[in-house]
């Protein structure tokens, strides 16, 4: 939803009894013992990886033209950010990375590491001053692909030409693409234009996914052209600001592709793609790694690992423990509407979020972002041959 008068009246009702059931929650004293048990489990150091896409000085003008769930406000994040450092120690991806292998020195304590996915310009407008002004470090991951290019991202495609064709009341089965095309979208039809595309990403073949958006795009009459200015990713000079302002620069592939989605192959070129050009263009290679759409699998971690990466991050909604795999590190998507209640911003939310009050009690639960290996891609039958034969 783009604002909160734009809300149904069952959308009310469902965040007021959310925020109602986090006040019941935090006054039961759920999150003090929730604390206690994950900081035990975690073997005395707990380690939180928080996750943002875009953030926007006004949220409600942004979100008239963009997918609402990848937007904050400046505001909103700056009280996270506040809120956070309260009760959480902030540091560097590469700390939280240590302390998950080494544990803490010191005290068992609580750790959050904050990250942007994508590399949206306004990481570099909009992000920048408020984490400069709390002196919060962060990692910006960036699908080099668009990196300082006027290509742009197929979800934002796909979401301006489904919403297009609800505007104009055509269902998604009747949008008249090719049949195979058509077949493919069909298949992914959601209840909403974001929910749509979020089915077509997940388990569609990348090419299946720009090929749906360029027919899409030409059945609607809309273009990437047409998208709105917050939809620009950075360029390589903003991104070594970035980089000169102390933030991490870490890669997130070069086509944002869902890589278990392509062949191995593939994959692989996408991973060490990002990896060559962050360090032609800042100087050197990065140290972490975030699996596009949070998808990955045991050959994509391996081929990150490979690469030189240090870490490798999903969007799996749950805390980090001591000795976990650093190459599965499990990440919070946040976005404004996570700590909006009914009247507004949501102090009670905001520590169930950050705590996890609502997964440890059951109440939410994020599918996981682990599929099966990409199936290599079939050798040409004369090359084959000729292996099978010496």
């Amino acid at each position: 939803m783009a604002d909160r008068s734009e809300m149904s009246p069952r959308d009310r009702v469902r965040r007021a009894a959310k925020a109602a059931a986090a006040g019941a929650l935090l006054a039961a004293g759920a999150h003090r013992v929730i604390r206690a048990i994950r900081t035990r489990q975690a073997g005395g150091a707990r380690v939180l990886l928080l996750s943002y896409h875009r953030a926007t000085l006004d949220f409600a003008e942004s979100a008239r033209d963009a997918i609402p769930s990848m937007l904050v406000s400046a505001a909103t994040l700056r009280r996270h950010l506040e809120h956070l450092a309260r009760a959480w120690e902030i540091v560097s991806l590469s700390d939280a990375a240590r302390i998950l292998a080494e544990g803490p020195r010191g005290p068992g304590r609580a750790f959050a590491a904050v990250t942007f996915d994508d590399g949206y310009a306004d990481n570099h407008a909009v992000a920048l001053p408020v984490l400069a002004a709390l002196r919060i470090p962060a990692t910006v991951y960036v699908a080099t692909g668009f990196t300082g290019s006027d290509a742009r991202f197929a979800h934002d495609r796909l979401f301006a030409t489904l919403r297009e064709l609800a505007r104009r009341g055509i269902p998604p089965d009747r949008a008249g693409l090719p049949a195979a095309l058509q077949a493919f979208l069909t298949a992914a039809i959601g209840p909403s234009p974001v929910e749509t595309l979020d089915r077509l990403i997940a388990w569609t073949p990348h090419p299946v996914v720009l090929a749906v958006a360029e027919a899409l795009e030409e059945r609607t009459g809309r273009t990437p052209a047409d998208l709105p200015p917050g939809a620009r990713p950075l360029d390589w000079d903003e991104l070594r600001e970035l980089a000169a302002a102390g933030l991490d620069v870490g890669g997130h592939s070069v086509l944002h592709a869902a890589l278990p989605n392509l062949p191995l192959a593939d994959a692989i070129r996408e991973v060490e793609g990002c990896r060559d050009d962050i360090a032609a263009h800042l100087g050197r290679p990065p140290r972490h790694f975030a699996y596009p759409n949070g998808f990955h699998s045991p050959a994509i971690r391996s081929a990150v690992r490979a690469a030189g990466f240090e870490t490798g991050s999903t969007t799996d909604d749950r805390e980090n423990v001591r000795g976990c795999d650093p190459y599965a590190l499990r990440r919070k998507v946040l976005w404004e509407g996570s700590t909006l209640g009914p009247l507004g911003y949501s102090e009670a939310l905001a520590t169930c979020s950050f705590d996890g009050v609502f997964g440890a009690l059951k109440l939410h639960r994020p599918p996981p972002g682990e599929r099966p290996d990409p199936v290599p891609r079939p050798e040409p039958a004369s090359e084959s041959g000729q292996r099978a034969a010496s």
